[in-house]
């Protein structure tokens, strides 16, 4: 790399020809310096990006055990200290191991049922609509809310959900102001006593197949935490629960209507509908970038980068890289062939629901979880039409970004590609 090139988010440019200035950071700048002052590295090729995901000596924090000190010592520093995002080994590693018990077969088996029954709910609703609809309005947003407070008891979605941007800038590791500061901790103070108050009401309520119950009875039995780090990870269920498995049904849509082809494929033979999963996850990632800390001095392109230096990994990018994948701008998914993997931050909460016959931005990723056995495909067309598609992949991609950007962004809870 013979110069410095740097990234500016903040640019509206950038936003609106993203997957274009992607591949030339790919091309001719894949190690990248943020501005303004260039102390973040920004990486777009997919085998960087692997690379350091597969690290296990990489990091979520600077420095081990370290937490920013702009995040004050309220209640929203208690959420981010709490948060399995912001954890490295031991502590990620107790937590982790107690959470997986919320997502196991069994627990899988028993939200079945009434998964599907919202799920089939909506459809028919969508089915019987005369003209056109909005997608993201009228399932996109609607089917995770209903799931997410389900999952953890919850009675009002909205309630908790709009208080979810305000812990943003607190969960993002980038600078927070005094302002901010203070709305994230009225959010966190707020989803402490909330969700607070359904963990002690549902204490000795609840059985193994359910997930916040298995939760309860995984830390009563075993290795206990507490009352505020149970409560952080189930506001971290409700976060992925909902926002991943919007953003990503949204994309899916969206990547269908742009691929006729594909979706009268997929709409033949539902079987083929995990590969197409996969695929359009790795099309659109629901997660555009995360970050990393160099856990020592790393070689890249021939440049050294330091210990403790922010890496800003590009997911979507490394998706779309062409010494990946072949015609990566390309939505496909052939019959009888499972797609190259991406880049992925988890699963949605089903990794195989029912067909959608027709057709986020970044820090979105969700609770990974067994795949169903899906015997209810409702494969079909035209319950969602749009007028107008872009013809051309530089106007598509453009045209993705307006949308994408049109999605709320919020740091969610990730399973990461190595046990730490």
């Amino acid at each position: 790399m013979s110069t410095t090139e740097y990234v500016e988010f903040d640019d509206p440019t950038f936003h609106t020809d993203r997957f274009p200035r992607y591949r030339a950071l790919r091309d001719h700048h894949p190690v990248a310096r943020t501005e303004p002052d260039g102390a973040m590295v920004v990486l777009s090729r997919y085998a960087d990006v692997a690379r350091i995901f597969k690290d296990p000596l990489m990091r979520v924090q600077a420095r081990a055990g370290e937490f920013p000190a702009d995040i004050g010592s309220g209640a929203g520093a208690t959420f981010h200290k709490l948060s399995l995002p912001d954890m490295d080994p031991p502590a990620h590693t107790r937590l982790r191991k107690l959470a997986v018990h919320a997502f196991a077969p069994k627990t899988m088996a028993g939200m079945r049922p009434w998964v599907e029954r919202i799920i089939t709910e909506h459809i028919d609703a969508l089915a019987a609509t005369r003209g056109e609809v909005d997608f993201a309005e009228t399932f996109g947003k609607l089917v995770p809310a209903e799931i997410a407070c389900q999952l953890l008891h919850a009675t009002d979605a909205d309630t908790v959900l709009e208080r979810m941007p305000a812990l943003n800038p607190l969960l993002s590791h980038g600078p927070i102001t005094p302002d901010q500061l203070a709305e994230a901790d009225r959010a966190a103070q707020f989803y402490f006593g909330y969700i607070g108050d359904i963990v002690d009401t549902m204490r000795g309520r609840l059985g193994p197949e359910d997930p916040v119950g298995a939760l309860m009875l995984a830390a009563e039995s075993g290795d206990r935490f507490s009352r505020d780090e149970l409560i952080v990870m189930l506001v971290g269920f409700f976060i992925a629960s909902y926002h991943t498995t919007m953003t990503a049904m949204t994309n899916a849509v969206y990547a269908l209507l742009r691929h006729p082809g594909e979706l009268r494929l997929l709409a033949a033979e539902p079987d083929l509908a995990p590969a197409a999963w996969e695929e359009v996850l790795r099309w659109q990632s629901p997660v555009h970038f995360i970050t990393r800390y160099a856990g020592y001095d790393v070689e890249l392109h021939g440049e050294t980068v330091p210990e403790g230096t922010q890496l800003l990994l590009g997911i979507a990018s490394a998706n779309r890289d062409e010494r990946r994948f072949p015609h990566p701008r390309h939505l496909r998914h052939p019959a009888g062939r499972q797609p190259a993997p991406g880049l992925h931050r988890g699963r949605t909460l089903l990794h195989r629901g029912p067909a959608l016959p027709s057709g986020g931005r970044h820090h979105a990723a969700s609770p990974a979880a067994a795949p169903a056995n899906d015997d209810a495909h409702r494969p079909g067309t035209g319950l969602v039409r749009r007028s107008r598609i872009p013809r051309d992949d530089e106007a598509d991609d453009r045209a993705h970004g307006r949308i994408a950007d049109a999605i709320p962004t919020v740091p969610l809870p990730d399973h990461l590609f190595h046990e730490r």
